[in-house]
């Protein structure tokens, strides 16, 4: 009640005033009543006094009550009126504000937009494929300019999707494809012609036109030309559209990606075009770089041409790296494919050397400058590290579709390892997902039928496959490169059915590779020259000192006639120069095995599994161990 009083007398209204004026009036009564009976014991006139003021404060809050009361309808209008006009208020302000979020939200797609064009266009390298001129003449019989952009777009495609190499060139496009129908409000101005301008302004497109016209002989002339293509005339027969387009096309391929035009005709197997092509394109590359790349792809073409190219393509890796920045990937992708190339022209021990000093290289170098897995692939296959090659060749396959970045397809050569690790089951996936059409696909499958046979212990019914492979691999470069030493499979079987001159001849044509070396001497052992056998396994340790094959071969020789001490000391070597390699191991194991040396051997199969897990006479053979063992 305070509070309520000191209301009124500052002026303001107090809460709830009308409900209060009644008991104001109680109280006031109260007061009077009790301010007359204790002064009429004193003074009855100032008790009549008090009684009139207090009378006339009575009839003044009945009158203030009936005021109250009667305006009470019109505050409670009043009052529903204010709360009316708040939620209008609150109502106009959520829309300001939803509107002003849908301007912002429209503005930020927009600049968000606008940002992606202008990204798209400061990215973009593309080779934009202009309409052709076309007289009137050619164009009533179809030849139109239209017609002629699209046929040398569609064969710049069809290579650019037939190129397997690791980086990304330019993308082809027609210079139609951008032209999105949507227009922009008030200019009348396609969302694709807007595209188009800031590729113009901040690209880095290549725009190729020309014309065709037809020659006083009746003959079809195609001139094409681009930004930094010269003008190239290309003339042909009437009929001659296609073949006239696509030399076109190879033209601009190679002139604006010369890099990757190589890498497609290495790709197609013409090593001859590549490397006539190469000869010429190296001397125009302006960058460090694009030599070093160039560089590079000739070593591979050098290396696919034949034996006698085995030597110019080592010089040309060479001249890759000295073009590279040590430790980068382009040098140590030169460094791997030296190994590669002197394995094959110098002997397998010089390749084995080049591979110490790059995996020596590789170990001093930051983590972040160390070789990527694709480039030690043949580091990996001199030493017999199956695990790391089918890791780098597994990896490589990720890139072009699956395909891989190689002149041969990933493929088969995955086939091909998981083949020498004792899996058939993958081996038999990743064949059967290559293309059957490739020369490579149809030599591994001969390959892996004959391999199939020899692990059965059945020579005879391996002849007929290999010899198939032989003579795939006589009649194509690439398979020859893709596969150096796999015709003495041919031989073995041979000399296991005892067409030994047969045999003996694959093995002189071959050369001095380990593994033709061991082969060589089971052949001869198997004819029962023991001594003949041993010679050819002395020229192989001789030869390739640091390999596994010749020792290996040589103790499952010595285990087979019961020489189990010899036999011990060269499956053990075997195992020390190919760590990784499951074949040593397990033949070390069953050396122990034959002597009883059941822990011993238990140790050695476990080793061997790591690096052929799904070898399934390897598990036999430890769980006969493991019973013995335990």
């Amino acid at each position: 009640m305070a509070e309520d009083l000191l209301g009124g007398l500052l002026g303001g209204e107090p809460e709830g005033g009308e409900e209060e004026a009644p008991e104001s009036r109680i109280a006031a009564e109260a007061f009077a009543a009790a301010l007359a009976a204790d002064h009429a014991k004193y003074d009855p006139g100032v008790a009549r006094a008090a009684e009139r003021f207090l009378d006339k404060q009575a009839r003044l809050l009945d009158a203030q009550t009936a005021e109250i009361e009667e305006q009470r309808p019109l505050r409670l209008r009043h009052l529903e009126n204010q709360s009316r006009e708040a939620k209008l208020r609150r109502a106009g302000q959520r829309i300001r504000l939803a509107m002003q979020v849908f301007v912002g939200l429209a503005l930020t797609v927009l600049g968000l937009g606008v940002l992606m064009m202008l990204q798209d266009a400061f990215n973009s390298r593309s080779v934009v494929v202009e309409a052709f001129k076309s007289p009137s003449a050619l164009a009533g019989r179809g030849l139109t300019g239209d017609v002629v952009a699209e046929n040398v777009l569609d064969a710049l495609q069809k290579m650019q999707e037939a190129t397997r190499i690791a980086d990304k060139g330019m993308t082809t496009r027609g210079a139609w494809d951008s032209d999105v129908r949507i227009e922009v409000p008030e200019t009348g101005v396609s969302i694709g012609e807007i595209n188009r301008l800031l590729h113009e302004r901040f690209g880095h497109d290549l725009h190729i036109g020309g014309e065709l016209v037809q020659t006083a002989t009746g003959d079809l002339a195609l001139t094409v030309r681009g930004d930094g293509v010269p003008a190239a005339t290309f003339t042909g027969e009437g009929g001659d559209l296609q073949k006239l387009t696509q030399r076109a096309a190879e033209y601009v391929y190679g002139r604006s990606q010369p890099s990757h035009f190589a890498a497609y005709l290495n790709n197609q197997g013409r090593l001859d075009d590549e490397a006539a092509f190469l000869a010429e394109a190296f001397p125009r590359a302006e960058t460090d770089a694009d030599r070093a790349l160039l560089a590079n792809i000739w070593g591979i073409s050098y290396s696919g041409l034949s034996k006698e190219k085995l030597d110019l393509a080592s010089s040309k890796f060479r001249l890759s790296m000295s073009f590279s920045k040590p430790r980068t990937p382009l040098w140590w992708r030169a460094w791997g494919n030296l190994v590669g190339s002197m394995s094959a022209s110098q002997g397998e021990e010089a390749g084995w050397r080049e591979s110490r000093a790059m995996l020596a290289a590789a170990a001093a170098a930051p983590a972040s400058e160390q070789p990527d897995l694709l480039y030690v692939a043949n580091t990996a296959q001199l030493t017999w590290d199956l695990p790391r090659l089918l890791a780098a060749n597994l990896k490589d396959a990720t890139l072009n579709g699956g395909a891989g970045t190689q002149m041969a397809l990933d493929g088969p050569q995955i086939a091909d390892v998981y083949a020498l690790m004792h899996d058939p089951v993958r081996s038999a996936r990743y064949i059967a997902t290559s293309d059957p059409a490739d020369p490579i696909t149809k030599a591994e499958i001969l390959l892996l039928q004959g391999y199939a046979s020899l692990d059965r212990g059945d020579p005879a019914s391996a002849v007929a496959p290999l010899e198939a492979f032989y003579r795939e691999w006589l009649a194509n470069n690439s398979v020859q490169y893709t596969y150096n030493d796999q015709p003495c499979f041919t031989a073995l079987a041979y000399g296991l059915v005892g067409r030994l001159p047969e045999a003996e001849a694959i093995f002189k044509k071959i050369g001095p590779w380990s593994r033709c070396d061991a082969f060589h001497g089971d052949v001869l052992a198997h004819a029962g020259d023991v001594a003949g056998a041993e010679r050819a396994w002395a020229e192989g340790t001789r030869a390739a000192p640091d390999l596994a094959p010749t020792p290996l071969h040589r103790g499952l020789f010595e285990l087979g006639r019961g020489d189990l001490a010899a036999a011990e000391a060269d499956t053990s070597l075997a195992a020390a120069k190919a760590p990784h390699w499951a074949d040593p191991w397990k033949a070390w194991g069953d050396v122990l095995a034959r002597e009883g040396r059941w822990k011993e051997a238990l140790a050695k199969y476990d080793e061997a599994l790591k690096y052929a897990p799904a070898w399934v006479e390897l598990h036999q053979a430890r769980d006969v161990a493991a019973r013995h063992a335990g």
